[in-house]
Formats: structure tokens, sequence, C-alpha cells
């Protein structure tokens, strides 16, 4: 049955359902347990329960509360796969990588130099990447973790983690 079909017990049945099983709090709890921000939680449930009303007749009645969790799960992880492997967070047009602490270097080497680094720094995995690049935008730890939700520790742990692998990266490179 098409959703436009729905009679208004089929729309009472669901709002029954949501309310007495607090779907909604129920997603934003385990959403925010993920990490996940309050707008970009509240879009997801919104999915989730178009997605639930979408398959109301044909999802058993003690299946739904798995769909939903499931559906949130799923629609979370596009949500962080679009976001962090699609776009680069370092920008080629980033003022850090424009600036010359050396007015007399070359500028072919300054240029090949600013390349290795946006390479190296898109490479990082992507936590340790938007943290690293807030750093180079010369956001201090604290910022850092009031933007993206997370302890100041967490961030300091992401930045140490990815300057070791990024230190990594340089010597396999200048060996090679």
């Amino acid at each position: 049955m098409s959703t436009a079909n729905r009679t208004a017990q089929d729309r009472a049945d669901f709002t029954t359902f949501v309310k007495d099983e607090k779907v909604e709090e129920d997603l934003g709890r385990i959403l925010k347990k993920r990490g996940v921000k309050p707008q970009e939680a509240e879009d997801i449930a919104q999915y989730t329960l178009m997605k639930l009303w979408e398959r109301w007749d044909t999802t058993p009645e003690h299946d739904r509360v798995r769909l939903v969790r499931h559906t949130a799960r799923h629609r979370w992880i596009d949500f962080l796969r679009s976001k962090y492997h699609h776009n680069a967070v370092v920008d080629p047009r980033d003022e850090w990588l424009m600036e010359s602490v050396d007015p007399a270097a070359d500028p072919a080497t300054l240029a090949t130099q600013r390349q290795l680094v946006r390479a190296l720094v898109n490479s990082l995995p992507p936590a340790q990447r938007s943290v690293f690049a807030y750093t180079l935008d010369g956001m201090p730890p604290r910022e850092i973790a009031k933007e993206l939700q997370l302890t100041e520790a967490t961030v300091r742990s992401h930045l140490r983690h990815g300057r070791n692998r990024l230190r990594t990266l340089l010597v396999a490179d200048n060996s090679a």
C-alpha cells in the first residue's frame, strides 16, 4: 500500500508506536553516544521515521524497533562516508600552504612541499585529519574540542597520533 493510501488507523498506530517505544528518545540517546551532533541526529531520526512509515505495512510488529535502529545506524555510516571520505579536509588554497617562511626559497620546491603536505594530511584517518586541519588553521585544542564535540584529551590524542603518522609517512617518503 502506498503511503498516500494509508488509513487514519495506520497513522494512529504509527504515532502510538513511536510514542510507546520512545523511538525518537532512543535514537537520540544512541546517536549521542556515537558522537553525532544534535542537528545531524535530528536529520537521521527524521529519515529513519520516514523509512519506517514507508515500510510500516510490510514490517512485522516485532521487527520495527530493529528496523529503526538498523536504518539509523546505516544512515549515520552513509553520512560519515560522504563527509569524510569524499571531501579533502585540506584545501589547496589554504593560507598556511601559501605562506613561505623563507622569501628566498625556490617557488617550485615550495609548491612540491605544499603538495606533499596536502597529500599526507589528507591520507590521515578521518578523526585525525579533521583535528589536524583545525590545528593547521590555528585553532587551539580546547576550541577544536568544542567544535567537534570531543574532549580536549581526545583532540590532543588525535593530534599526537596524526603527527606520529605524518612523521612515519615523511620518513618513508624521504627514504624512497
